[in-house]
């Protein structure tokens, strides 16, 4: 069994990334911590990692809108990234990676421009707080098998509301099962209550809740009750390892 290379995509602001590597080094693979600066002068060719990972924080402070700088800066390797995702090695953008794997155009439909974005919470402010996720079963996801039906994990955005560009987009991801998680109750208006969106190959996710900050049973709030022998946001990430293991 090889050990998989994880490249973590970093950027002034964020804020989640040694977590996430933590996380994958915890289940064996081998993570690189990587300045989107280092990928767009070629320092860094995402080509040659297994698993590419755009985390949580806050890039360049939401300055201009969520995420919306990296994005710009993803442009200059935008062939690459679409190459990457159409080989079938597992993508994941968490939170403000969402955001950007969203506006760049690599969700939900690779190659078609932006069909979506996000806005601010319907409650008007910033929301951190653990929620309860019902995981589609029918989505080709590779990152939710195995999952039970719902899972608990903790969000915090401001910009967390999906939209999608036009009522037929919305009706496609629902048609193909691209909508892979959906909050119980939704924290902040998004449409269709979607809270990850996987492609229709299965093998690139965007998901607002943070699977890197419940990688071991103790950070839920609940833990002692729940036996302390379960984290969900592990299994997600042990998902993408298992399948380029």
């Amino acid at each position: 069994m090889k050990t998989p290379k994880v490249l973590i995509v970093r950027a002034p602001g964020t804020n989640c990334d040694m977590e996430t590597a933590d996380s994958f080094k915890y289940l064996g693979a081998k993570p690189e911590l990587a300045h989107i600066a280092r990928l767009t002068s070629g320092a860094v060719k995402i080509g040659g990692c297994d698993i590419l990972v755009f985390p949580g924080g806050f890039s360049y402070g939401d300055y201009i809108a969520a995420g919306r700088i990296v994005t710009a800066q993803l442009e200059k390797i935008a062939s690459d990234l679409k190459k990457f995702i159409a080989s079938g090695r597992p993508v994941i953008g968490i939170c403000n990676g969402f955001q950007v794997l969203v506006k760049a155009g690599f969700l939900p439909f690779s190659g078609r421009g932006q069909q979506a974005s996000f806005t601010f919470n319907d409650n008007g402010h910033f929301t951190a707080k653990w929620v309860r996720l019902r995981i589609n079963k029918n989505s080709p996801c590779l990152f939710a098998k195995g999952l039970p039906d719902e899972i608990e994990l903790p969000i915090a955005h401001g910009e967390g509301k999906f939209v999608a560009q036009s009522p037929e987009v919305l009706g496609e991801l629902k048609a193909k099962n691209c909508i892979a998680f959906r909050y119980v109750k939704n924290p902040n208006g998004s449409q269709e209550a979607i809270a990850g969106l996987s492609n229709p190959e299965g093998n690139c996710l965007g998901i607002m809740p943070h699977p890197e900050r419940y990688a071991f049973p103790f950070q839920h709030p609940a833990w002692h009750r729940h036996g302390g022998k379960y984290a969900a946001g592990l299994e997600i990430l042990r998902n993408a390892v298992k399948h380029v293991s």
